[in-house]
């Protein structure tokens, strides 16, 4: 993993975190289950904010709180919000387009690549998603998604780097793969910049009630010490909704 570039600084990821936080307070959903909370949505707003990129694809909106930060973070984005569900979206974005077709069979080819940001939080297989993108010419992406290789019920990033044999959990059910040399040496050969944006807070234990050790759970630094848990209260009770959000850049 140490091959690979990083972007963003950690002092500025703390310099913007109480604007956050203010914005976070204001948000039109405020039960998001089932979707991205405040770990993930301070890297997610943080990143297009930085960037503003002037094409947003967005693939998995949900209730489509994650639309209203990234307008929030770049008014002048044009976004396409992408979902099979439309109607469990409760915000809707009047600048917006969406669609309900799957982003691996949509025609992209009208967009600018290089102005062009990509965001996947559909529990897709990373690897397909990036080759296509990759072919396309696309370069920048985010993973919401980015589960460690002994959990979650998709294929990604994490999963691929630790080089280990993984499991996807579906339908209720574990399945067990074999590691796959020949996505490493992809990734590997592709990614200049891979980086895993740092949690807010982070516990002893990880959601699934094991330890949250650097053996199976390598981690970035959180950003805050547990002694800010009374000034940041919803950042901390959010604190087990973080699965290692990463951004990527093709070199």
């Amino acid at each position: 993993m140490n091959q690979f570039l990083e972007k963003w600084d950690r002092r500025d990821l703390l310099e913007h975190l109480d604007e956050f936080y203010e914005l976070y307070n204001q948000r039109p959903i405020k039960d998001n289950t089932g979707g991205m909370k405040s770990p993930h949505m301070f890297s997610a707003w943080y990143i297009i904010k930085k960037l503003s990129p002037k094409f947003l694809i967005e693939s998995g909106v949900w209730k489509g709180l994650g639309t209203w930060f990234f307008r929030k973070a770049s008014p002048n984005t044009k976004i396409i919000s992408i979902d099979p569900s439309p109607h469990f979206r409760e915000y809707t974005d009047s600048s917006a387009i969406y669609m309900t077709q799957d982003f691996g069979l949509a025609d992209w080819s009208r967009l600018p690549v290089a102005d062009t940001f990509l965001f996947f939080d559909d529990h897709q297989n990373c690897m397909s998603r990036l080759k296509q993108a990759h072919s396309i010419g696309f370069r920048r992406f985010i993973f919401e998604d980015n589960y460690p290789f002994n959990q979650g019920d998709c294929y990604t990033p994490k999963k691929i780097l630790s080089d280990r044999d993984y499991v996807i959990d579906k339908d209720g059910q574990r399945h067990f793969f074999t590691k796959n040399k020949e996505d490493l040496e992809f990734f590997k050969s592709n990614i200049k910049i891979y980086q895993e944006m740092p949690p807010i807070f982070k516990d002893k234990q990880t959601r699934w009630g094991d330890a949250w050790d650097e053996i199976n759970y390598p981690t970035p630094l959180s950003l805050l010490p547990n002694d800010y848990r009374d000034k940041y209260k919803t950042f901390y009770n959010e604190r087990f909704d973080y699965t290692w959000i990463c951004y990527l850049e093709i070199g």
